[in-house]
């Protein structure tokens, strides 16, 4: 009998340890945003984390063309507008429209990202109060261990027809500056709060002094300075070059030398995009060419 009961207790033990363990190893992102969060998490990343050694369960709160200010008002109306799109186990599925609490609650996640709509993230006015309001909400409502942060968006391709960019005389360096600058001062006012940012505008703006630039993707889509359309990022090389920008921040893991490449991309440009990420993460307010 106690032979028994022995064996259960252990049995239960080693049962409560493994739980722990897939735990610890397992790494909740969530990215409230819109495209831009879309292009960053929703493909690759997952795959990254895979070769690494770190399983991840990745959510997107999406809302195409959303604000900061846009996502505070769903979430003081408590409105069920919200695409939650979410990889498990390397999936992707849009799990369809929740409340922000919704999607907030849904996991205990580790990590939480903010970012401002495109066409304003070069405008620190039009941060606050969106920014300090989401927040104070996220804060409320997620885990005490969670580590906010931010995400920097990137500049428009020089071309880009988006009305959004004569608010940067249509100068992409212009741009790029204006982003880098009003992520740094959101960052400072909101020390403590913010713990990190990640650096994709950035990334993105150093493989654009590399021949990554022009190179034709398997996805047969005009390769505008990495975008598909002007300002979307590319299907495959520039979605490649966020995503390991987005692994190097959320696990302080180099990608650099990593073996996971979009299918049908050369090692070369690989090893070109992972260059530009990894010198991102490790210089995120200046260009670095590649």
């Amino acid at each position: 009998m106690m032979k028994r009961i022995y064996l259960f207790l252990l049995f239960a033990l080693m049962a409560v340890t493994a739980g722990a363990q897939e735990k610890k190893d397992t790494l909740k992102v969530l990215a409230i945003g819109n495209s831009f969060s879309e292009d960053a998490v929703e493909q690759y990343l997952w795959e990254l984390g895979q070769e690494a050694g770190v399983e991840m369960i990745i959510g997107n709160a999406y809302r195409g063309g959303w604000s900061l200010a846009g996502h505070w008002n769903d979430a003081r109306n408590r409105a069920a507008d919200t695409e939650y799109r979410k990889v498990v186990d390397g999936e992707k599925t849009n799990m369809g429209k929740y409340t922000l609490k919704g999607i907030i609650t849904d996991e205990p996640w580790d990590v939480i990202t903010l970012q401002q709509v495109s066409q304003e993230s070069g405008q620190p006015a039009s941060y606050e109060p969106g920014l300090s309001l989401m927040i104070g909400y996220v804060t409320a409502l997620a885990t005490d261990s969670v580590r906010l942060g931010f995400h920097q968006t990137w500049a428009y391709a020089q071309d880009s027809e988006h009305k959004g960019f004569a608010r940067y005389n249509n100068n992409q360096y212009m741009m790029y500056q204006s982003i880098t600058t009003a992520v740094k001062l959101a960052m400072q006012y909101h020390k403590g709060d913010l713990t990190f940012y990640v650096p994709s505008g950035t990334a993105i703006q150093n493989a654009r002094t590399s021949l990554l630039a022009t190179t034709k993707t398997n996805d047969n889509a005009v390769n505008r300075e990495l975008t598909r359309d002007g300002y979307h990022l590319n299907y495959t090389i520039g979605r490649y070059i966020v995503a390991c920008t987005w692994f190097e921040v959320m696990t302080g893991k180099s990608v650099v030398g990593m073996k996971f490449r979009p299918k049908g991309m050369a090692q070369g440009l690989a090893t070109i995009a992972q260059r530009a990420a990894h010198a991102a993460v490790m210089a995120p307010t200046t260009v670095t060419p590649i």
